[in-house]
Order: structure tokens, then C-alpha cells, then sequence
């Protein structure tokens, strides 16, 4: 999966919080830092069952995701259930809170070896705002309020 961080800064809000399955806190800086020093490296994001639902210029996201990653400890495979929510700020949907837990090995649906190679073009924070452009750009049209 590419590791585009010029593309991430333009979909990450200035105030983000990231929370790792672990229960690590990152802030924007820190999260974009940790992606170019490739302290952790996503190396295919697989998300299913995803569910969002758009409020007046916020969305929340919940969902499953495979995940692979790569750190100083090794690769890991594992399935996760996230929360994100996205604000809308300049016309673009910008993710602003993230918040993932670890599923137990069986609970992920596959086993540790037979993790998906799914790689969203856009990786998936902006396989996410596109999803939700489409979305808010339908709701708009169904309440006829102007797009900005």
C-alpha cells in the first residue's frame, strides 16, 4: 500500500485524534510523523461492513477492517472494529477522530495467514471521503440544500 503522506495531509483535520488498537493517543502531527518515518507502515487495509451516517456536515463511520502492518516488532495481521467520524471544512470531508479495537483471532473472520490484499487506489482515508462526498452530495439533493 502506498505510503502517500502529501495525499493524507489533505484529509486529515488539523484537529484529529487518533487512537490505535492499543490505546495510543496520536495527534495529526504525530500521525503524519509516524507514517513518513514508516514507524508503522499499513501495509493492506481490507475494511467490510461499514455503515455511515451523515449529520450536517459530520459523518460517523463504523465498520470492520483487515488490517496488515508492519512495525520494529514485525508484520501483523489482525481484524478490527472502528469508529471514525469525518467534519466537512472548505467543501472536503476531512477525518477528524479515529478510534479502533482488535477483534480476537477468531472473531476477525479469517486467521492470521489469510488476511485480503485490498488496497484502495486512494488508501483508505480517501477511499473514505470520497464515500462520503457521494453521500453527502445525495442527502443534499434529497433536502435540497446547496453543496459548497
Amino acid at each position: 500500500m502506498k505510503q502517500d503522506v502529501v495525499a493524507l495531509d489533505t484529509l486529515l483535520d488539523d484537529e484529529l485524534d487518533y487512537i490505535h488498537t492499543g490505546g495510543d493517543l496520536q495527534t495529526r502531527s504525530q500521525f503524519i510523523d509516524m507514517i513518513k518515518k514508516q514507524t508503522l507502515v499499513y501495509e493492506s487495509i481490507a475494511p467490510s461492513n461499514v455503515k455511515v451516517r451523515v449529520y450536517n456536515g459530520l459523518a460517523l463511520s463504523t465498520g470492520r477492517s483487515q488490517m496488515r502492518v508492519r512495525s520494529a516488532t514485525g508484520v501483523s495481521s489482525f481484524g478490527i472494529r472502528f469508529t471514525e467520524v469525518y467534519v466537512r471544512r472548505d467543501g472536503r470531508w476531512l477525518l477528524t477522530a479515529w478510534e479502533a479495537t482488535k477483534l480476537p483471532d477468531n472473531a476477525a473472520g479469517r486467521s492470521r495467514g489469510e488476511l485480503a490484499s485490498t488496497k484502495p487506489k486512494l488508501g483508505a482515508f480517501g477511499f473514505a471521503a470520497n464515500r462520503l462526498e457521494l453521500l453527502y452530495r445525495r442527502n443534499a439533493r434529497r433536502v435540497q440544500v446547496p453543496v459548497r
